[in-house]
């Protein structure tokens, strides 16, 4: 037990010569989680604050194209603006960098009134720098505006009598159902949000990051010729990994505490949503706890094979990148295509990130977190048992 006690302290000895590598893991996943939870606030928002700039232009200016005119200011996630004329339409998209634009032409009433083919009558200018996603979007909400504006010109030649109120009524939208997020069995209105991603997203990469420290230790060790005196003096493997996986799983708690809380109080003070936590804390612990485990193997399995840090560095880094951009810590899993989600398996970060948004949008118990969880375990016993096998060697070889 004192050998333990010894090489705890020595590793806390050893780290605190090592602030530098300490501040990455804190500052890193902090400064990330403050940047990315407020840039993807209203990607992820329901009510979004910044839209995509449109201009529409009405060159009849007749009822019908009021209305349509209407209708398109109307469509929300677009930030309208009305241009009098169409000449040089796309010379003033490009000085106001606007992606969409629509016209509405002359005719468009006498057509309208006809039941032709009113797609003639508005035209829709796309800037090529417009994603699919958004022209999908504006071109749907265009057409159901079109829909709308014919469907009440077909009712009112039905109803010569109805009045302009009632016509404001049917064009007004309408909510068509209740849209509701599952919580587990329960149903109720928690939302995903920005921080709920980025949160345990760089929680989850600045703990893999623990490699930088880990690794350093094992430098110096055999730098020193510590690890040579350790096998002369009879310490067996488990102490010696004991004694270094107790400091780095206290670093790795902080981290996660620290973490929370920039995104409990931090992040809601500069603007951006704050992290809704719930009752989810024992799950929470219980994820961070195996977390910590294969970060933790994982940096002795590959501390215990390079001989630099800069070797550590190289390929801990290069290999957590990988992780990342292919866990869903990068670019959330939800807007990958299905091919690069089921990829996202072979990366260990994705299963934490599953556990958390789990927990964070479900409320899900401990039990149904098996799967992330167990791969975890797995992926952390792997890397343990092959650290062991190498530290194993080295120290029979230096005695």
């Amino acid at each position: 037990m004192r050998k333990i006690v010894a090489g705890i302290l020595k590793e806390f000895w050893l780290l605190k010569r090592d602030v530098h590598a300490l501040l990455v893991l804190f500052v890193m996943p902090a400064a990330f989680i403050l940047i990315m939870s407020l840039a993807m606030r209203d990607a992820f928002s329901e009510h979004s604050a910044v839209h995509i700039k449109a201009i529409m232009v009405d060159e009849e200016n007749s009822t019908a194209s009021r209305e349509m005119i209407a209708q398109f200011a109307h469509i929300e996630g677009f930030e309208w603006s009305v241009n009098p004329q169409s000449s040089e339409l796309s010379h003033t998209m490009m000085e106001r960098d606007v992606l969409i634009s629509v016209v509405v032409k002359k005719g468009f009433e006498k057509t309208l009134l006809s039941n032709g083919d009113v797609a003639k009558c508005v035209t829709v200018l796309v800037d090529p720098k417009a994603t699919p996603m958004v022209r999908m979007l504006f071109e749907s909400a265009i057409a159901g505006s079109v829909a709308k504006i014919s469907m009440i010109n077909q009712m009112s030649a039905l109803n010569p009598w109805m009045t302009s109120e009632e016509k404001g009524t049917a064009l007004r939208d309408r909510q068509w159902f209740e849209e509701q997020f599952f919580q587990g069995e329960k149903r109720g209105s928690l939302q995903p949000t920005s921080v709920q991603q980025s949160v345990p997203a760089w929680l989850i990469f600045s703990m893999f990051f623990i490699i930088i420290p880990i690794s350093h230790t094992f430098v110096n060790e055999r730098r020193l010729g510590t690890l040579a005196r350790l096998a002369v003096m009879n310490v067996s493997i488990t102490s010696l990994l004991v004694s270094k996986f107790i400091p780095y799983f206290l670093i790795n708690q902080i981290q996660f505490f620290l973490m929370l809380m920039v995104g409990i109080y931090l992040v809601p003070i500069l603007g951006g949503d704050a992290l809704i936590v719930g009752d989810v804390w024992g799950g929470l612990i219980v994820v961070s706890i195996v977390l910590s485990f294969a970060t933790i193997t994982y940096a002795l399995a590959i501390a215990s094979i390079v001989r630099t840090t800069d070797q550590a560095v190289s390929i801990g880094g290069l290999l957590n990148i990988i992780f990342a951009a292919l866990g869903g810590i990068m670019i959330p899993l939800f807007v990958m295509p299905d091919f690069m989600q089921n990829l996202a398996i072979i990366s260990p970060m994705s299963w934490a990130l599953k556990a958390f948004l789990a927990l964070f949008l479900h409320q899900v118990s401990i039990g149904e977190l098996i799967f992330p969880l167990g791969g975890l375990m797995i992926f952390g016993t792997v890397c343990l048992s092959f650290a062991t096998y190498r530290l194993h060697k080295e120290l029979k070889e230096a005695q």
